[in-house]
C-alpha cells in the first residue's frame, strides 16, 4: 500500500512563500530592529575574516543581538499574565524579588595507510574508519576497557590463537580524570582519543602508541587539543580517511579575556608549550546570523606527521551559532551547522527565542552544509531547510552528489507528526555563496517520533524507535521514501526500529517486540518497499544503542552473518540498578540468505569476568562483535570469546578473560 503523504516542491515552497509574505512590509518596529542587528552577524558569501579586529567586531555584534533578543522576549512576556512567565523575569513596576529568590544567570558549559584486512568496525562509509572500543592491527586486536588498553594476539606464524599479549594503564599519576573513548589503528601505530576533565580549560587528548612484534605497547606521543567535549550520542570523535586523521573541534567565542582558543600542545616533552591551530584571519565568517558564536574547526592531520614533534594539521575553521554535525566520506568532510535565515529575524511568524515553532515557520530554519575537500582547496557551502542532528541524515553518491534528509517541522494534533524534506545536492549546489536552499525533491509527513534514519540506493528508511532498554515498546512503524519518485510508503513490521543496517541491496531493521523479545526484519526498497522476512529472538532485549554495536561479516566460503548484542531476559536489570549498561550482553547472530533471515546461534557471555568490568561501558558501549576471516569474535565487559561457523550456527571455540 502506498500513502499519499508525499509532496513535491510546491507545498513546501508555499510554506516559504507564506513566511516571506510576512516579512518587512508587515513586520513590527521591534522585528525590523532585530533584523538589522542580525544582518551584522552574517555574510552569505563564504569569506575569511580580515583580521582579529573584525572577529572582535563580529563578537560584539553577536552580543548586541543576544541582548536585543533577550530584551524583546522580556517585553513580550511582560505583556502577558504574570503566571505565564518564568519567575526570574522582572517586569517594570514590579517589586524586587526577595533576597532568597534565585536569579537564573547565563552559564557557559564548557594513498592510504589503512589495511582493508584490519577494518572490523561497522563504519557508515567504506574507506573511512571511525573510532571504536576494539580495533585490529595485523595479528593483534586492540581492546579499550575502562582506563586500560589491551593487546590480544589472534595469530602466530599463520596459526590461529587467542592470547593476551599486554596491558597498559592509560592514566598516569594525576591523570585520573581522563576519559578514554576511541581507538584507531594504522600499521603498527595505535591512536587513542580521550577527554581530560581534570584541567581548568577543556582539552581533548590524543595518545599514540607503537605496537611491537610481541604485542607490547609503547607510548610515543601525547598531544592536547583545546576543545569542548567531543562526545556525541550517535557520532564519533575521530576518523581515519586515507592518509589523514580527521577531527572536529568546537569552542565558544567570547569577548572576555578568558576565551579559550583552539591550540595544540605536545605533553610528553620537558617544557610543553601551546601552538595555535589557526589564526583569527583563518576563520570563515558566519553565513547564517547568530548570537552565541562558536568556532567549528575541521582538522585533517597527515598520519605521517604524527611521527614528528609537531601536530601539522590542515585546519579549516568556521564561525557559527549552534551545534554542528560531522559526516565524512572518501572525498569530503561535511559540517552541518543549524541556524536561522536572515528573514527569520524580521518575520512575525515566530520569535527567534521561541522553543516551539509552528509548521509554517520551519521554512525559516536553515542548515548550512560546509564541504571541506580532502584533496585541498577552499571549502564550499550549500543550504537546506530544517535541522540535521545525526550523520545518518546524509549519504554521498559515487558521483559526488549529497543526499540530505533534514527535519523540517513537527506538530501535534491527535498524534504527533514529524516532517522531513529530501534534498539531493549536486556539485553545482556547493559554491562560495550561501543562497536560498534549492527546492526539496520530496517532502514527507509521518506520524510518531522518528528516531532512526538510513539511506540505501533506492529509498531512505526512517522508523519509530524505542528507548534501547525499554521493556514494553509500542508496535513498530517504519516508512520508506523513494529517492527518485518521492513516494512515502509505510512498511508494517512487528517490532520497533532500534537499528537500521544496510546489507547489499537490502536493509535490516532491528528492535524490540511488544510483549517481550527482539525482532529483525529484512527489507527491500525496490521495485517497491516491503518487508521480506522477520526473525524473532524471544527472551532477549536490546542492550546497546550505537551503530557500532551491530555488525555484518561474510565468512570465506560461508554465510553472510548479522551480529548484535542483547541482554537475556533472565538478567534484566531492576529499576534500582544504577548502571545496567555494565551488565554483560550475549551476542546474537542471524544468517542472511537471499530474502530470509535464519537464527545462527548465540555466543553467551554470562560467566565470571563478563559481568565485572568497571567503567567498561563508558558511553560508547560495552559489547561488540566483529569478523576476521572465518573467525567470529564477541566482546562484552572483560570477556573476549572466539566463535566459528559450525554448519548451522556460530559456536564457541575459546575464551579469554582480559585482566
Amino acid at each position: 500500500m502506498t500513502m499519499s503523504l508525499h509532496l513535491r516542491a510546491g507545498p513546501y515552497a508555499a510554506s516559504a512563500m507564506l513566511a516571506l509574505a510576512l516579512l518587512p512590509g508587515c513586520a513590527s518596529v521591534e522585528r525590523l530592529q532585530l533584523g538589522r542587528a542580525a544582518d551584522a552577524t552574517a555574510s552569505p558569501t563564504l569569506r575569511k575574516l580580515s583580521s582579529p579586529e573584525e572577529l572582535e567586531r563580529l563578537l560584539a555584534d553577536g552580543k548586541r543581538l543576544a541582548a536585543l533578543v533577550d530584551e524583546q522576549k522580556r517585553r513580550r512576556l511582560c505583556r502577558g499574565p504574570k503566571e505565564d512567565r518564568p519567575a526570574w523575569i522582572r517586569c517594570p513596576g514590579e517589586p524586587p524579588a526577595d533576597e532568597d529568590s534565585s536569579v537564573l544567570e547565563t552559564v557557559e558549559v564548557t594513498g592510504s595507510r589503512l589495511d582493508p584486512r584490519d577494518l572490523i568496525t561497522n563504519n557508515q562509509e567504506g574507506g573511512v574508519d571511525e573510532g571504536d572500543i576494539v580495533k585490529k592491527s595485523g595479528d593483534f586486536l586492540l581492546v579499550l576497557r575502562g582506563s586500560s588498553l589491551h593487546s590480544v594476539r589472534i595469530a602466530r606464524e599463520g596459526r590461529q590463537v587467542l592470547e593476551h599479549a599486554a596491558s597498559l594503564r592509560l592514566a598516569e599519576d594525576g591523570d585520573e580524570e581522563i576519559w578514554f573513548d576511541e581507538i584507531l589503528t594504522f600499521g603498527p601505530r595505535v591512536l587513542l582519543l580521550g577527554f581530560n576533565y581534570g584541567e581548568d580549560e577543556p582539552v581533548a587528548e590524543l595518545q599514540l602508541f607503537r605496537l611491537g612484534a610481541d604485542g607490547g605497547l609503547v607510548r610515543d606521543a601525547r598531544f592536547w587539543l583545546r576543545s569542548h567535549d567531543y562526545f556525541d550520542s550517535d557520532n564519533y570523535g575521530a576518523r581515519l580517511q586515507g592518509d589523514n586523521l580527521l577531527l572536529s573541534l568546537r569552542l565558544p567565542l567570547q569577548l572576555q579575556g578568558d576565551m579559550v582558543w583552539p591550540e595544540w600542545s605536545r605533553r610528553d616533552v620537558p617544557t610543553p608549550g601551546w601552538t595555535p591551530l589557526l589564526e583569527a584571519s583563518d576563520l570563515y565568517y558566519p553565513v547564517l546570523p547568530g548570537r552565541s558564536l562558536s568556532m567549528h574547526v575541521v582538522l585533517q592531520c597527515p598520519l605521517a606527521g604524527l611521527d614528528g614533534e609537531r601536530l601539522a594539521c590542515r585546519s579549516t575553521g568556521f564561525v557559527a551559532d549552534g551545534s554542528s554535525e560531522l559526516y565524512a566520506t572518501r572525498h569530503h568532510a561535511y559540517l552541518a551547522i543549524a541556524g536561522l535565515a536572515a528573514e527569520a529575524w524580521r518575520s512575525r511568524l515566530v520569535h527567534p527565542s521561541d522553543g516551539d515553532w509552528p509548521v509554517e515557520a520551519w521554512a525559516l530554519r536553515r542548515t548550512a552544509i560546509l564541504r571541506v575537500p580532502f584533496g585541498g582547496g577552499a571549502p564550499t557551502v550549500a543550504t537546506v531547510h530544517g535541522d540535521i542532528d545525526q550523520p545518518f541524515q546524509f549519504r554521498e553518491d559515487d558521483d559526488g552528489a549529497l543526499w540530505v534528509l533534514p527535519l523540517s517541522g513537527e506538530h501535534a494534533d491527535e498524534e504527533a507528526t514529524t516532517r522531513y524534506g529530501l534534498y539531493r545536492l549536486g556539485p553545482e549546489h556547493f559554491s562560495g555563496f550561501a543562497g536560498e536552499p534549492p527546492p526539496p525533491r520530496a517532502f514527507a509527513e509521518v506520524p510518531g517520533d522518528v528516531g532512526t534514519i538510513r539511506f540505501d540506493r533506492e529509498v531512505v528508511w526512517f522508523g519509530e524507535s524505542s528507548w534501547w532498554g525499554q521493556s514494553d515498546p509500542s508496535p513498530g512503524r517504519l516508512w520508506a521514501l523513494g529517492l527518485q519518485d518521492g513516494v512515502l510508503t509505510p512498511v508494517p513490521i512487528s517490532h520497533s526500529v532500534q537499528f537500521l543496517q544496510p546489507s547489499g541491496e537490502r536493509m535490516i531493521a532491528v528492535g524490540l517486540v511488544p510483549g517481550g523479545g527482539m525482532g529483525a526484519s529484512l527489507l527491500v526498497g525496490a521495485p517497491r518497499p516491503q518487508r521480506l522476512h522477520t526473525l524473532d529472538w524471544p527472551g532477549y532485549f536490546s542492550s546497546e544503542s550505537r551503530s557500532h554495536a551491530v555488525n555484518l561479516g561474510r565468512l570465506p566460503g560461508g554465510p553472510l552473518l548479522l551480529g548484535l548484542p542483547a541482554w537475556p531476559e533472565s538478567t534484566r536489570p531492576g529499576d534500582d540498578d544504577p548502571w545496567p549498561e555494565e551488565r554483560a550482553s550475549d551476542l546474537l547472530y542471524a544468517r542472511i540468505d537471499a530474502d530470509r533471515l535464519y537464527a545462527a546461534g548465540v555466543l553467551e557471555m554470562q560467566d565470571p569476568g563478563g559481568r565485572e568490568c568497571e567503567d567498561c561501558w563508558d558511553w560508547y558501549g560495552n559489547a561488540r562483535t566483529f569478523f576476521v576471516g572465518g573467525r567470529v569474535f564477541a566482546l562484552s565487559g572483560s570477556l573476549l570469546v572466539e566463535g566459528a561457523w559450525a554448519g548451522e550456527g556460530v559456536q564457541r571455540r575459546r575464551r579469554l578473560l582480559l585482566p
